[in-house]
């Protein structure tokens, strides 16, 4: 499945990453967005895994792209961070409930910015995990993020 994925980076990276927007995902417990593509750049910010950021340039060696999270801030990662599971970022503080209910009893809250791992939808409700593995439902107007990857 890595195999798959780094032949399926690097096919994006070989194209025009302006012509369709291509999303990715953390895979690494947390990850550091850097101000320029290097190590010795300074830390802009920290994801956590499953935070989805879309792709939007790329070094000419092909090891570091240029992302973007749901709120528009952008910075370099290097691409053994970034991987194909389909994620969704909280635009808010949200409610993840039990069912896909509005009325469905609240199992916890997430804050703006929190990452979540897309499982199934079902109408304008997603099936979300979180990094500890805990399941529930969020409606589909309180995050951003991409729940099949693009190549």
């Amino acid at each position: 499945m890595k195999k798959l994925f780094l032949i399926s980076l690097t096919l994006f990276l070989s194209c025009n990453a302006f012509a369709v927007a291509k999303y990715a995902s953390i895979v690494t417990k947390q990850g550091n967005i850097r101000s320029c593509p290097s190590t010795k750049c300074s830390k802009k910010f920290l994801v956590w895994k499953y935070t989805p950021l879309e792709m939007f340039g790329v070094t000419k060696d092909r090891q570091w792209v240029q992302v973007k999270d749901f709120e528009g801030y952008a910075g370099w990662v290097h691409r053994d961070l970034l991987g194909e599971t389909p994620a969704v970022v909280a635009t808010a503080d949200i409610n993840v409930r039990q069912k896909p209910d509005a009325s469905s009893k609240v199992l916890w809250v997430v804050e703006k910015g929190y990452p979540l791992k897309f499982l199934k939808k079902q109408g304008s409700w997603l099936q979300v995990t979180d990094d500890a593995g805990v399941k529930g439902w969020v409606h589909s107007s309180v995050v951003w993020g991409f729940l099949e990857y693009r190549k």
